[in-house]
């Protein structure tokens, strides 16, 4: 990743070009793992498909794969997200339940690299993400601290 400090318009070209690049995404692969300390069993891989709705300065994300175990089951999936399109960042909210949960709010650091602007909690759980624009496809890393939980997901969009 470049590492230069991007200020005013250089932000703004590095948000454009991650906001187009998203709407264009129409599938998806994740893997999933787990660290030392980690009390969970999130370790596979996915695939699969991403419709992408687009209203305004929000797109909607409806994410639907198949998630194989490390053991070799498989697990059918769906997410919703929803990314806001702001003055000098992208939110990314999961819509799981009634209530939209942020997850990230990504700045760009360089102009193909974006990080959260703080980190998420939830409970007594860290969340920070790294998003990496190779155009056309995106990379969007998660890593989840706590106290029973070490994991990562990996995910790339095209």
């Amino acid at each position: 990743m470049e590492e230069r400090c991007l200020v005013g318009d250089g932000q703004r070209r590095a948000l454009a070009c991650l906001w187009q690049c998203l709407g264009r995404v129409s599938e998806f692969s994740f893997t999933a793992s787990n660290g030392p300390g980690s009390a969970t069993d999130w370790h596979g891989h996915g695939r699969g498909q991403v419709v992408a709705e687009t209203a305004a300065s929000q797109l909607l994300f409806e994410e639907s794969a198949h998630f194989t175990h490390s053991d070799g089951r498989r697990v059918k999936m769906q997410n919703r997200y929803r990314w806001t399109l702001l003055q000098d960042s992208l939110k990314l909210e999961h819509l799981r339940r009634a209530v939209p949960v942020l997850l990230f709010e990504l700045a760009p650091v360089t102009a193909h690299g974006f990080r959260q602007v703080t980190p998420h909690h939830c409970g007594r759980d860290t969340y920070t993400a790294e998003l990496l624009l190779h155009r056309p496809d995106i990379e969007l890393i998660w890593q989840i601290q706590g106290p029973h939980k070490n994991e990562r997901l990996h995910y790339h969009y095209w």
